[in-house]
């Protein structure tokens, strides 16, 4: 009895050092991705990378001592722990994960210092399992498909050496690449917006410090002479040096002289469920070479509590889209860029600012980092109301119908596209139809001195991108008597079918114009024909034949997954809970085979294949099954009888084990001699 009870008390020590080296793989994988895409300190994640495998490595050694004084010393640094956690988490209640994923790194590497048993080592299996989700959470790139594949990787490991059975290559092989095909084929199509009752990525940590912006437009363009650019003799100063990475819309004045290709920098991701444009700012006057705002109205909108109410009485939020952006650069601009029609506004600063435009800005330069989200109405005027509405009055929106001294072809060009119409709808949308005709490209002249903008675009060069479009639209808008005023933001960008995010880029960078029309109020247009700006590729990039085909065979499936993706977001909460329903059915199948034993696994590989070429019936007794095999037959089913039932030592179970495998390559060798002679 003594013997037994040691035996007992044995069992429960993991003597593996195979389980061990395959949960600390977990471990390490989890940490770095959580490091990796929760932005966390590199010194904090390579301190509890060594302290952990100190831990895995001092465990082991004392994995058969009680460590009465080390587990008292762990409990104390676990409450700790605890303590800190709901510190971090009163201080940003509106994200609870980046504490969260500290507390678990933390009470993980704390709880290495003690693993003597399986169950120990299973806690630190699950936490990995745990900071996984959250870094997929996090992750918005592709890059988090690495991640997946070499955590998977150990997983599978990691649940044979758990389960007792010593893994094959080819079965962790065909494991692993099965499951990567069916994420391949089906993480794409999966719903990335699914509207949840939690408030997770609305926005990120409270920003309060003091910084010296009061309203006023923070942007790399600003000059000290920016208000000459807005008198005629704004002409005699040359344009601002062109910088690729920094869009010059984004400034108290858009130089029409400036030309350049801006770079593919990310500049932020956009999760949303449809393309948005991202509104910036909106000017009011023409000059002839360039727009601005002629009023400098700026308000303060100050929240005691989160979100910044910009509508009167708006709807609540499950009726209205979401967009949480999270920028991915820092930004030289305090430009807070939304939805046209944001209702409501989740920004981490208890004050914003509005200008007379309907533009937002924040009290500081937007940070790398930064996360924040627009619940905005995305309901575009019916066509009906579009035909019937009218022209407001002149003198109300006077500001939004002046023009510079225009040459009377402009005028007599407009007046000649729009004569067969009555509506102002459809006189907008012969202007729009008109502008197609013109050629979109990056590659244009100078404007020369003393010409007008909009008269080059139109009769001479023929040819611009969005600037030169949007600003022929909204003047010749004026022209027939409509309020219109030049807006710049960014297009929606790209959607990256890996994470269901818009991709947005500083070549996205874009113009469009908002017209206004009675009742329906201010309406966006955006009059520049399809173009290929967001999808040119960098000059710096050699093209070859080998290099279009597999950019094109690329193009194809990224299309294909994103047509997918639009397709099953009409379908979310369906393909969510199949997909959630294929997963744990599959999970259960692999460890239902995973837990097998061998001679089970020997003899279904054996049967399956006599079934299939024909040489055995079901709903038989095994021997009357195994039979027609002869002797061979009879005695592989009598070894797998005794291994299941028969009360055989451990030397025994090893012998029959060994002559039931050769019985089985015996059986298998014939099978394969009998098929050749039937050929």
């Amino acid at each position: 009895m003594e013997r037994r009870r040691i035996d007992v008390k044995d069992n429960r020590i993991e003597d593996s050092i195979a389980i061990r080296v395959a949960i600390f793989y977990l471990v390490f994988i989890s940490i770095l991705s959580v490091w990796y895409f929760l932005n966390l300190s590199a010194v904090y994640i390579g301190g509890v990378l060594l302290f952990t495998a100190f831990g895995y490595i001092f465990s082991y050694l004392r994995r058969r001592k009680n460590n009465v004084v080390l587990k008292i010393f762990m409990t104390i640094g676990m409450l700790y722990l605890l303590r800190q956690f709901f510190v971090e988490l009163i201080k940003n209640p509106f994200d609870p994960r980046v504490p969260l994923a500290v507390f678990l790194i933390n009470l993980n590497t704390l709880h290495s210092l003690d693993l003597p048993t399986r169950l120990d080592l299973s806690f630190s299996f699950f936490i990995s399992l745990i900071l996984m989700v959250i870094s997929g959470i996090f992750a918005r790139e592709s890059f988090f498909i690495v991640f997946i594949i070499f955590y998977f990787l150990g997983f599978v490991i990691t649940l044979f050496l758990l389960n007792n059975y010593k893994p094959s290559f080819t079965r962790v092989a065909i494991s692993f690449f099965t499951v990567l095909l069916i994420g391949f084929l089906l993480f794409p199509i999966l719903p990335k917006n699914i509207r949840i009752g939690f408030r997770q990525d609305i926005m990120s940590q409270l920003i309060t410090r003091i910084t010296n912006i009061q309203g006023e437009l923070s942007s790399p363009y600003s000059v000290q002479n920016t208000n000459l650019y807005k008198l005629p003799e704004g002409r005699k100063i040359p344009p601002l040096p062109f910088n690729k990475e920094e869009y010059y819309g984004f400034a108290p004045f858009v130089d029409l002289r400036q030309r350049g290709m801006l770079s593919s920098a990310l500049v932020f991701r956009v999760l949303t469920s449809w393309e948005v444009y991202h509104r910036g700012i909106a000017f009011d006057t023409y000059n002839g070479f360039g727009w601005y705002q002629s009023k400098e109205e700026i308000k303060d909108v100050a929240t005691m509590s989160q979100p910044f109410l910009l509508k009167n009485n708006p709807p609540a939020e499950n009726i209205l889209n979401r967009a949480t952006y999270f920028i991915e650069k820092d930004i030289p601009s305090n430009i807070i860029f939304l939805p046209y029609n944001t209702q409501r506004l989740y920004f981490p600063s208890p004050l914003i600012f509005r200008d007379g435009e309907e533009g937002y800005r924040a009290p500081f330069d937007l940070p790398k980092g930064l996360i924040y989200t627009s619940f905005y109405m995305d309901i575009y005027p019916s066509a009906k109301d579009l035909l019937n509405a009218e022209i407001p009055d002149k003198y109300k929106f006077r500001r939004y119908l002046e023009l510079p001294n225009l040459p009377k072809r402009i005028y007599d060009l407009t007046f000649e596209i729009t004569k067969s119409y009555e509506k102002p709808w459809d006189k907008l949308m012969a202007i729009k139809k008109y502008l197609e005709k013109y050629e979109y490209s990056l590659d244009i002249p100078p404007l020369p001195d003393n010409i007008d903008a909009v008269d080059d675009f139109l009769f001479v060069t023929k040819k611009g991108y969005c600037e030169q479009f949007a600003s022929a639209f909204a003047v010749m808008a004026r022209i027939i008597g409509i309020p219109s005023r030049f807006i710049t933001g960014y297009s929606p960008g790209d959607l990256n079918p890996w994470t269901g995010m818009y991709e947005v880029k500083v070549k996205n960078a874009h113009a469009w114009v908002e017209v206004y029309l009675e009742p329906v109020g201010w309406i966006p247009i955006d009059p520049t024909p399809f173009t290929p700006l967001v999808e040119e590729r960098d000059k710096s990039l050699s093209v070859n034949l080998l290099s279009v085909l597999f950019a094109s065979i690329g193009e194809i499936i990224e299309s294909l997954f994103v047509l997918l993706y639009k397709i099953t977001l009409e379908y979310r909460y369906v393909v969510f809970v199949l997909t959630i329903l294929f997963v744990i059915w599959f999970f259960q199948y692999l460890i239902h085979k995973i837990r097998l034993n061998q001679e089970d696994r020997i003899f279904r590989r054996v049967i399956k294949k006599l079934k299939r070429k024909g040489l055995i019936k079901d709903n038989i007794s095994l021997y009357e099954m195994m039979n027609p095999l002869g002797e061979d037959g009879l005695k592989f089913a009598g070894l797998y009888y005794a291994l299941k039932f028969a009360p055989l030592s451990e030397e025994e179970k090893r012998k029959y084990l060994n002559e039931m495998k050769d019985y089985a390559k015996k059986i298998l060798s014939n099978l394969s001699s009998r098929s050749q002679k039937k050929i």
